[in-house]
């Protein structure tokens, strides 16, 4: 003990005794320690408040304390490293008491450790894989999905740690001149403006599994600059040679589409990349493969689908249970059966043919003549008469029979729409929906899309209250009780001055030009901050160029940062017959005929035109992604 007392470490934290120091850093320390109370040993990570330089650089760091606190509490999963326990020791500071893993960090296994074979590997691929589904599920976003961020078991399991910096859809943490993640696994959109969901989390996670099966990084550099470049910019380098035990062209297939320089050409799930890549391993026993398969737990909703032949695996798994000892002269009664009645048939017949089974969106259960196989997207053997059902949480279910010579679509799910009455106590609130202010007060009768989720706001002089709502979940009829604000949205950060200045951060792919409360503030770039001081302000966002505009209730916290969301860029080709004419959205000239020309539009509804020489033709469109239009005139 007398150790600890040379390290200035406390013997106690909390009700926690320490037994020895882990590791250290800059910003803190930590210590294995051990719970009297049911003798399990955990993990106890202590901030260092003195090695902090300013006080509000030290609401930051308390912030992301209990930010990770707050996010670990709301995942459960093997594969994420669990949160226990959270409070303060008297002069040393804040303490998070967590999961113990005895094992390596990942990142010293890659550089240091003893050779992983590819079934190791892909153990560890597929463990993270699940952790990050989980938490994406959650609407977590990681934001720092490294290798020293991982730890390795000592029996090989990885366990994903350190959500700090995470993000949640409805909460976001900041700090100025300083980049949140680390810059050889960034996403190219996080690197540009800041802007990062569950797809950024997937390139990031892509980088570390390059890494991980070849050793090198995909954009490899000197300096910050060099690969922060080549992220952006440039596509993964060549592995030369090729890492062995998997297809060359596969995998540049996998590694170009879960690093592609658009989200939405990623993979949807991080389970889908593996699968994908798993297709192109070739070094690997059926018994292996069959092992690593069956870590896919496909989010614990569904059982193995079967396998068949492949050029390099010939093994078929089906999920049997176990026998019974009484019901072997059954069975061998009804294999006589079969051999005698249409064996022949069973045996040497036809199984189907393999077929991709996607939906829009992805992440649908996918039943087959009422059996539950999988999630969307995923490959399944079907038969003439097959009957397909997709489900998708606040989407319309589909119905779809298979027939020969025919492949499945990709299944368009219709979100649920529907009237929801919202209220409160006392009523008369203002409702913000999505950072939309409604018109009208409590009682309010609001459209409502299940199939996506939702934050809801309601607002009376001081009194507050807010919900976060997932795809598929309304509000019901409930009545919302208004109190004084106390959100985990105004506890972000004590606020050193009631009056001092907020900001507003855009979060989006373009310029806009901003209002608030109707003066004009000028042009504000992605990543940009706009100050404005505390309270509610009606802000007014446009960008001619990308025919865009909107107007929204804000509300600033004194010394916070919110952030000001505007919708991404789809690609909009245009094209007539007979002939061609001028090109208009929204009413706004475009500058571009309709002759296969493109223009850049936000996301959203828009009201296409096509004026020509024989008169005109509009047509109103919902624009969700890269659109080709074609109409006669």
């Amino acid at each position: 003990m007398a150790d600890l007392d040379n390290l200035n470490l406390p013997r106690m934290i909390g009700r926690y005794q320490v037994l020895r120091l882990l590791g250290s850093g800059a910003m803190g320390s930590v210590v294995l320690a051990e719970d009297p109370r049911i003798k399990r040993k955990v993990a106890i990570k202590l901030m260092k408040l003195d090695a902090v330089r300013t006080e509000a650089d030290q609401h930051e760091y308390l912030a992301r304390f209990q930010r990770e606190a707050e996010v670990s509490g709301l995942l459960n999963h093997p594969g994420i490293v669990a949160i226990y326990d959270v409070g303060e020791v008297e002069g040393h500071g804040p303490f998070l008491a967590m999961e113990f893993v005895a094992g390596k960090p990942l990142d010293g296994l890659i550089k240091n450790g003893p050779p992983l074979t590819i079934k190791e590997k892909l153990r560890i691929a597929v463990g993270l894989a699940e952790a990050l589904d989980h938490a994406h599920a959650k609407a977590i976003v990681h934001r720092d999905v490294k290798p020293g961020n991982v730890m390795v078991s000592e029996d090989g399991r990885p366990k994903l740690m350190d959500f700090g910096i995470a993000k949640r859809e409805d909460a976001t943490l900041t700090q100025t001149g300083t980049f949140l993640g680390t810059p050889s696994y960034a996403s190219p959109e996080q690197i540009k403006d800041g802007t990062v969901d569950s797809r950024s989390d997937i390139f990031s996670y892509g980088v570390l599994v390059f890494e991980l099966m070849s050793g090198q990084s995909p954009f490899p550099g000197n300096s910050i600059n060099t690969i922060l470049y080549r992220i952006v910019n440039e596509p993964p380098v060549e592995v030369q040679p090729p890492v062995l035990g998997i297809l060359p062209a596969g995998w540049r297939r996998v590694f170009d589409k879960v690093l592609s320089k658009r989200p939405e050409d990623r993979y949807p799930t991080c389970i889908a990349f593996i699968r994908d890549l798993l297709d192109s391993v070739t070094e690997l026993g059926k018994e292996d493969r069959r092992e690593v398969l069956s870590l896919m737990r496909m989010s614990g909703e569904a059982t193995l689908p079967e396998i068949v032949s492949t050029s390099f695996d010939e093994t078929m798994v089906v999920p049997r249970s176990e026998p019974r000892r009484t019901s072997w002269p059954w069975i061998a009664a009804l294999v006589v059966a079969i051999g005698i009645g249409g064996g022949w048939f069973l045996f040497k017949g036809p199984r189907g043919t393999r077929l991709q089974i996607d939906s829009l969106p992805t992440g649908a259960k996918v039943y087959v003549n009422g059996l539950a196989v999988g999630t969307a997207p995923m490959n399944q053997a079907l038969v003439p008469g097959d009957k397909l059902r997709l489900e998708l949480k606040g989407h319309q279910a589909m119905a779809y029979e298979f027939k020969a010579g025919e492949a499945p679509p990709v299944f368009p799910l219709q979100p649920i729409v529907q009237e929801e009455k919202v209220d409160s106590v006392p009523n008369g609130a203002k409702v913000v929906l999505d950072e939309k202010a409604l018109d009208g007060s409590t009682p309010l009768t609001v459209s409502w899309n299940q199939g996506q989720a939702h934050r809801l706001t309601l607002t009376k002089d001081n009194l507050h209250a807010s919900m976060d709502f997932g795809p598929g979940e309304t509000p019901a009829g409930r009545t919302f009780e208004l109190k004084e604000a106390t959100t985990a949205e105004t506890r972000q950060e004590p606020s050193l001055d009631p009056k001092a200045p907020g900001s507003l951060k855009l979060s989006g792919g373009f310029i806009v030009h901003v209002k608030a409360d109707g003066k004009d503030l000028g042009e504000l770039s992605p990543g940009a901050k706009l100050a404005l001081p505390p309270g509610t302000h009606q802000v007014e966002l446009a960008s001619p160029r990308h025919f865009y505009k909107d107007t929204r209730a804000v509300t600033v916290i004194a010394g916070q940062t919110a952030a000001l969301s505007v919708p991404g860029l789809a690609t909009v080709t245009v094209e007539t017959f007979p002939g061609t004419g001028k090109v208009l959205v929204d009413g706004q000239d475009t500058g571009i005929e309709s002759d296969g020309s493109s223009v850049q539009v936000a996301l959203g509804r828009h009201t296409i035109t096509v004026r020509g020489a024989k008169g005109s033709k509009s047509e109103t469109v919902e624009i969700s992604g890269d659109k080709a239009l074609k109409f006669q005139l």
